[in-house]
Formats: structure tokens, C-alpha cells, sequence
């Protein structure tokens, strides 16, 4: 593959050059792409591309029409295009946030023989990580295309696992919360699962979206640039896609439980109010059937005595101490 002539100076991104005995940072990348050597490969990384810096870079790799569009216009969706001379595998991971709330960031990687091209709109650890190789000796030189990718992609599925690890997180804490009884507002804390039940499904479905792609890169024509090894390395992928896709499952099922933790726990209260409630209605009720009897509009003797009502009132105060002694004993409150 020829690379077209570009001015110099004007080459997108940064370029690091890896042989099996050194890595070193190249400017003029785009000369360097039709001659590299068996045992070299060129890393160009650009982070937050334009438009232009997106068709300098198609120029200078001769990428397909539908890569460029791509790179240019993203869809939204994973995507993955074996387009010959390279393949062409677009993720999307969630990024750190502060809440629940996970933005998904778009990463592109092309995998060639001679070249691997990286398109990401922040930084990503993993491609950090490589970076810092820059300046090593020995066996740090080497780089695969497809090993490169492959890790690319574990770390796609780690923030995926991690993005799931926080929203159990936070469901602890609500469960924490709801047993100790500190939710006074039932309808704000119903709204907080309908937003983490909303984050699962979200991410879920990001997360599913990318099962064509993991499954196109076990295909057997790829033998042609992958080893044995690279083989079973997008197969053990492919299995672990379908593991963290469990976590969503159970973060999923997390979010009901803590959802019925807050009903028994609503119930729970409501008991208590009806408790206090029903234990008051006993403590009057036989004061209430005393002051009905004795309010009935007959002319008895017993009404003549003033004194008797003294005695009257100590009866329903007796009555309810009474009532009161027996309910502790019998650890009703």
C-alpha cells in the first residue's frame, strides 16, 4: 500500500514506531507506511479528531470510503468491517462519571499488518498504558495489531464491569439506607431506583449491541492476520462479553430486590403507625364505654355523689396504665 504525499507539518496525531528492539515517536508518519519492515509496526493515535485531520489520515493510509464516513460521522453504534489490507473495529465504553449516570465514549481501531490507528474522543487508559511504552528497549518494541486490539477491547468490557460494580454500589447504600429507616420520602427514593433500573438497561443495551462484532472477530477467515493464540485470545472476549452481560442481569435483579427492601421497609412503618393507632383506640375505648354508660340520661342514686366521679376518672386512668403494663409486658411497644 502507497502512502499519498502530505505536507509536512501537517500530519494528525501522534505516531509511535514499534520495532522488536526500540519504540520511538515518528512525525513523518505517512512516509514511513509503505516501507515498514516485517518487524515493525506504526501506532498513529488521535484524540479528538476533525474533519480534516479525519481525511488526512484516510489519505494517508488509503482507508475505504465507509471508514472514513465513519470516523467522520459515527452512528452510534459498534461496528466492525473487514475491509483486506485492515479491519476495522469501532466500541463504545462508559466513562468515569460522579453518579450513576455513564456517558459512552467512542473508540475506534484500525488493524493492519504494518499499522494500527487509534480514534477516541478522551483519554483511555489502556492506549495510556502503551504510550508510556515510547523510548523502551528489548521486548518492549513489540506490539501485535490484534493484541493491540484485543486488549483495547477487554478494557471496553472492564468499564462495562465497572460501570455495573458502581450501580451495585449505590444499591447497597440505598438498602443501607431504606433498613435504617432513613428515607423519609418514599416517592424520591422509588425515583432513585427508576433511574438506576434506567442506567442498567441503558448500558445493557450498549453492552449487547456489541455481540456481532466480538463474534465477527472469531470468525476463522481472520487466520490470515491473527496466530492461534490472538484466535482463542477474541474467543476468551467473546466469553467474557457474555459474563459481563450476566452482571447487567444481576445488577438488574439488584434493583428489584432493593426495590422490594423498600416496600417491606414502607410496610414496616405503616405497621408502626397502625401499631401506635390501635394501642391508643384500646387505651380510650374503656374510658370512652365508661363515660357512655355513665353519660346515659337516667335518674340514678349512684349520680348524687359528687365524690363518685373522682373515682370514676382513677378507674379509666387504671384501666389504661393497666392496659399499657400489659402491652410492655407482652412487648407489644
Amino acid at each position: 500500500m502507497s502512502a499519498p504525499t502530505v505536507a509536512a507539518g501537517t500530519y494528525p496525531g501522534t505516531a509511535l514506531l514499534f520495532d522488536r528492539d526500540r519504540v520511538e515517536e515518528v512525525e513523518d508518519w505517512p512516509e514511513l507506511v509503505g516501507s515498514l519492515g516485517r518487524s515493525s509496526i506504526l501506532w498513529v493515535d488521535l484524540e479528538r479528531p476533525d474533519d480534516d485531520a479525519i481525511r488526512q489520515l484516510a489519505e494517508a493510509l488509503d482507508l475505504h470510503e465507509r471508514t472514513a464516513e465513519r470516523l467522520t460521522s459515527p452512528t452510534g453504534d459498534p461496528f466492525f468491517g473487514d475491509f483486506g489490507e485492515y479491519l476495522h473495529v469501532t466500541a463504545y465504553a462508559p466513562s468515569t462519571a460522579e453518579g450513576i449516570a455513564h456517558d459512552l465514549e467512542r473508540v475506534a481501531c484500525l488493524v493492519s499488518k504494518r499499522w494500527v490507528t487509534t480514534v477516541h474522543e478522551g483519554q483511555i487508559p489502556v492506549l495510556e498504558s502503551f504510550r508510556e511504552r515510547a523510548g523502551g528497549t528489548g521486548e518492549t518494541g513489540r506490539l501485535d495489531g490484534l493484541e493491540f486490539l484485543a486488549d483495547l477491547l477487554d478494557w471496553v468490557l472492564e468499564g462495562y464491569l465497572d460501570a455495573f460494580e458502581e450501580i451495585e454500589v449505590a444499591l447497597e447504600k440505598f438498602d443501607a439506607r431504606a433498613m435504617e429507616g432513613a428515607l423519609d420520602d418514599p416517592d424520591a427514593a422509588l425515583g432513585e431506583l427508576v433511574g438506576l433500573r434506567q442506567e442498567v438497561g441503558r448500558l445493557r443495551r450498549a453492552l449487547v449491541s456489541h455481540r456481532r462484532m466480538f463474534l465477527s472477530l472469531t470468525r476463522p477467515e481472520l487466520e490470515g492476520m491473527s496466530s492461534a493464540d490472538t484466535a482463542q485470545r477474541f474467543s476468551d472476549l467473546r466469553s467474557r462479553l457474555e459474563d459481563v452481560v450476566q452482571a447487567a442481569r444481576d445488577s438488574r435483579d439488584s434493583v428489584v430486590g432493593s426495590f422490594d427492601v423498600l416496600i417491606a421497609r414502607t410496610g414496616h412503618r405503616t405497621n408502626e403507625i397502625m401499631k401506635v393507632l390501635t394501642l391508643a383506640s384500646v387505651l380510650l375505648l374503656p374510658g370512652a364505654l365508661l363515660a357512655g354508660i355513665l353519660g346515659m340520661n337516667f335518674k340514678v342514686g349512684l349520680f348524687q355523689h359528687a365524690e363518685l366521679f373522682w373515682g370514676v376518672v382513677a378507674l379509666i386512668v387504671a384501666i389504661a396504665l393497666a392496659t399499657l403494663g400489659v402491652a410492655r409486658m407482652r412487648r407489644w411497644i
